[in-house]
């Protein structure tokens, strides 16, 4: 098992770009505009329905979410949680935030990936949640986007390690850590 202090800085300074790919609508229309050397980390295992990433972030007990549970017992992929499912061990704090979305931007942060590209990051606004269909109503798709924005404001912006490396691709968040543009 990895442990999470021997994963600092491991890109810093390699020019190694990281996408955090989340679940939202806007998630295959982001990941075309990814510049072609490019970690995927996915939120969770929606991105896995698209792609093939290093690294699956989740904060949720895979037994919690059938879904979550196939992702994590049937890929070949690097599990990164606070559930003793992960291939990575917690030795140093880790914020976790609300979301998974939250533990993934920080893990890329955290390994000196510069910059860190959120995709698929809509916050659970509008009539579809997610790019693919589901039939799963969670509480936190019906909160106002002020809620959702919430723990990246008053959280993310102190506990991310290198916070001005983040950028969104689309959506709500780039109002709080500006636009991903290529070669900014």
């Amino acid at each position: 098992m990895l442990r999470m202090s021997s994963l600092q800085s491991r890109y810093e300074g390699k020019g190694i770009a990281a996408a955090v790919l989340g679940g939202g609508p806007s998630l295959p229309a982001d990941m075309t505009m990814l510049p072609r050397r490019c970690l995927l980390i996915a939120v969770n295992y929606h991105a896995l329905r698209l792609c093939r990433p290093v690294f699956m972030v989740y904060n949720d007990q895979p037994e919690t979410d059938p879904d979550l549970a196939w992702a994590v017992d049937n890929n070949a992929i690097v599990k990164v949680s606070p559930d003793p499912s992960s291939d990575i061990f917690f030795d140093v704090p880790v914020w976790t935030g609300f979301y998974s979305s939250n533990t993934a931007a920080w893990f890329a942060l955290w390994m000196g990936c510069d910059p860190v590209i959120l995709c698929g990051m809509d916050l659970y606004q509008g009539a579809q949640v997610y790019f693919h269909p589901t039939d799963r109503d969670v509480p936190c798709f019906h909160y106002p986007l002020d809620q959702h924005l919430r723990p990246w404001i008053e959280d993310g912006l102190n506990l991310l390690p290198h916070s001005d490396r983040l950028r969104a691709m689309s959506g709500p968040l780039v109002n709080v850590f500006g636009q991903y543009v290529e070669g900014s």
